[in-house]
């Protein structure tokens, strides 16, 4: 996504099976790369590591402050 991939938006890159279609290549946005799961993040399934993910994109989200 050449100018960034907005809160909210899937990725081109992911796969239909929830998988990055470039990951370990050179072409991987930093970003991606910079993103350091730990436990917490991570839980004990699928559904909290999502959930989780989902918060932190509801987070970063820009807001419209109606200017």
């Amino acid at each position: 996504m050449p100018n960034g991939k907005p809160a909210g938006v899937r990725c081109v890159q992911l796969t239909d099976d929830m998988r990055c279609a470039i990951f370990g290549r050179p072409e991987r946005p930093q970003c991606c790369g910079g993103l350091q799961p730990e436990p917490a993040m991570c839980g004990q399934t699928r559904a909290h590591a999502l959930t989780w993910l989902a918060r932190l994109e509801a987070e970063t989200r820009p807001h419209d402050d109606g200017a």
